[in-house]
């Protein structure tokens, strides 16, 4: 049985409570009775397998830092943890983030570098003071394109992710580049989505009046050719051709010089 004796004077006056480097494989009840108190949780560096459903109860929690853990599961709960501004789950075993952490609006910071993550979800566009979304060294297929719409990204990083092909590996170094990549991917999808729900409208009308009904499969086919048209051109092929005009350009720039 593990010793808490760290937890017996609960965090000090500015609500920090560091609990690092314990080894501790699982947390006791009573830290969730300091709930009220704690702003700042330090629990990086022991052998936790989990992000528990308590973590929930830490609803005036402003930073947390599981960093080196053994975290395989997150509880949906921790999106209930609405203060949070910074989110460390870096060096752990986390292959899934779940879309509640969306409710944490004004986060800042979200690391999770060194997991085996292969997506975000769209949730993650609703937090709109996201600045730094680190997620260097996973499993990422895929990035949710909301993420560019959040006005205060400034750095994206998402380095050591093999698979993501819609982001040039040369690319992923520039966080600029990589939020210009997010942004295009965007617009391409909401275009995508216009199509669709006209052919959904369409489609209804076409219910409704067997007369009409003639003309407007007509019209069905011809957006449904016109999406297929949008899917052939994907951004990906531009931002590979950006991405070899800028090593070009960068060759021209090393023999002039």
């Amino acid at each position: 049985m593990e010793e808490y004796d760290e937890l017996s004077a609960g965090p000090n006056k500015e609500g920090v409570l560091d609990l690092s480097h314990n080894a501790w494989a699982e947390l006791p009840d009573q830290l969730f009775n300091f709930a009220s108190r704690i702003l700042t949780l330090d629990l990086s560096h022991n052998k936790l397998v989990e992000v528990e459903a308590d973590f929930g109860k830490l609803f005036v929690l402003s930073h947390l830092n599981l960093e080196g853990n053994m975290i395989t599961q997150i509880h949906p709960n921790l999106g209930k943890c609405v203060r949070l501004k910074t989110i460390n789950l870096s060096q752990n075993r986390i292959g899934e983030i779940p879309p509640d952490i969306g409710n944490c609006t004004l986060l800042e910071e979200f690391r999770c570098t060194d997991n085996f993550i292969t997506t975000l979800p769209p949730t993650f566009g609703n937090i709109v003071a996201l600045r730094i979304l680190d997620l260097k060294n996973n499993k990422l297929s895929f990035l949710p394109p909301e993420i560019a719409k959040i006005p205060t990204i400034t750095e994206i990083h998402c380095e050591g992710n093999d698979d993501l092909s819609m982001v040039p590996d040369d690319m992923r170094v520039d966080s600029d580049m990589v939020i210009w990549a997010l942004r295009l991917h965007r617009d391409h999808q909401a275009k995508v989505e216009v199509k669709v729900a006209h052919y959904e409208e369409l489609e209804e009308k076409a219910r409704e009046s067997e007369e009409t009904r003639l003309r407007l499969k007509d019209d069905m086919s011809t957006i449904l050719e016109e999406v297929k048209t949008l899917e052939e051109s994907r951004p990906t092929t531009y931002i590979n051709f950006k991405a070899k005009t800028r090593r070009l350009a960068k060759k021209i720039r090393c023999t002039v010089s």
